[in-house]
């Protein structure tokens, strides 16, 4: 009787092993995912616009691109960058912008 008590004993703790190691591997696999995740991620994020509209509903994040400049008489070599123009976010509601 003492043995099919080791027996079961011993089959218990194998069980829980081979139970605790797969989840302990399901676990580092999710935060390898975030890490990922956060590498993937380029440039910034939205702001919380909350209270930020003065009052105005819905007050919502939007990405703004800025006028293009005039260069003048300055002429434009092909080594310029036409389409590069500084991103910023604001928080927009109806017509108006504000900052986030």
């Amino acid at each position: 009787m003492a043995s099919s008590i080791n027996i079961y004993s011993n089959g218990l703790i194998i069980v829980m092993l081979i139970y605790s190691f797969t989840f302990l591997a399901s676990i580092s696999g999710r935060i390898e995912e975030r890490k990922q995740m956060r590498m993937v991620m380029l440039g910034s994020s939205p702001p919380k616009c909350v209270n930020r509209c003065k009052g105005c509903r819905p007050c919502i994040a939007t990405l703004v691109i800025p006028p293009h400049t005039n260069k003048g008489l300055k002429t434009i070599t092909s080594r310029e960058d036409e389409g590069y123009y500084l991103l910023s976010w604001k928080c927009k509601c109806g017509t108006k912008y504000f900052h986030p």
